[in-house]
């Protein structure tokens, strides 16, 4: 079950990619509010997107992806919630 932890990691994740940091850097995550605004260039959203279907074993269709729902960490895992409910706990 993917969780609101889980979608807030793999975000900081790649937003520390973003932000250039590199692998000999210290693994400090970014930090941000669950409510706060994301500002997620093309290729970090693509980046996000490829780590929750590698790690969580699920296909999220293209045709699928509405933009408003990448407005921050809780808006993706509602919108994750709301496609794949069967895949999401609402729990934490």
């Amino acid at each position: 079950m993917i969780t609101l932890e889980n979608v807030q990691d793999i975000v900081a994740e790649c937003m520390r990619m973003q932000d250039g940091a590199g692998p000999d850097e210290p693994d400090e995550p970014a930090e941000f509010d669950v409510d706060s605004p994301l500002a997620l260039d093309s290729f970090t959203l693509v980046w996000i997107l490829h780590l929750l279907e590698e790690r969580h074993d699920f296909e999220i269709p293209p045709e699928r992806l509405d933009s408003s729902s990448f407005r921050s960490v809780r808006a993706f895992h509602g919108y994750l919630a709301k496609e794949f409910p069967d895949r999401v706990s609402l729990e934490g």
